[in-house]
C-alpha cells in the first residue's frame, strides 16, 4: 500500500494500514518537532518555559484561593447542629417503611420470605410428626 510519509512527504510502503511514517528516523524527527524540541549542538533540547511575571500572580491566587477555603469552613461551622428529633423522625419513618414491605410479603408472596429461626422449627416438628407416622404404619403392616 503506497502512503505518503507525514514529515517529509516521501511516497513509501507501508506495511501495515496504521504506518504514518517512512522510517524510524522520520518518526523520531516528527516527535521531536510535535514536542518543541531544538537541535543545539549535535543533540535535541526541549525548550524549558519559565514563567517568572506570573509567579506574583500564582501566589495571589493561591492566597485568595486559600481565604475563600476558610470563608467556606466558617459557614459550615457556623451552620446550627444537627436536630435530634428530625434524625428520630427519619428513623421511624425508616421502621415504618421496612414493616409495610415486609407485610406486603407476608400477606402476596410469602414464598420470598426468608426462613426464621421459628419456621425451622415448625418444620422440624411436622417431619418428625411424619416420621412418626411412617414408623406406625410400618410397624402395623409387619404384624
Amino acid at each position: 500500500m503506497k502512503k505518503d510519509c507525514n514529515y517529509c512527504q516521501n511516497e513509501f510502503n507501508a506495511r501495515r494500514k496504521n504506518h504514518i511514517y517512512c522510517s524510524n528516523s522520520c518518526k523520531t524527527l516528527a516527535s521531536y518537532k510535535r514536542n518543541n524540541y531544538k537541535y543545539v549542538a549535535g543533540h535535541y533540547e526541549k525548550k524549558e518555559i519559565t514563567i517568572t511575571k506570573n509567579r506574583e500572580n500564582v501566589s495571589n491566587l493561591v492566597l485568595n484561593a486559600i481565604k475563600e477555603l476558610e470563608n467556606k469552613i466558617e459557614v459550615i461551622a457556623a451552620q446550627p447542629e444537627i436536630n435530634s428529633s428530625s434524625i428520630s423522625n427519619s428513623a421511624i419513618g425508616s421502621a415504618a417503611v421496612d414493616v409495610s414491605v415486609y407485610a406486603a410479603k407476608k400477606l402476596f408472596a410469602p414464598h420470598t420470605l426468608s426462613a426464621t429461626k421459628g419456621d425451622m422449627e415448625i418444620l422440624k416438628k411436622e417431619i418428625n410428626e411424619l416420621k412418626f407416622l411412617i414408623s406406625r404404619k410400618n410397624n402395623s403392616l409387619f404384624q
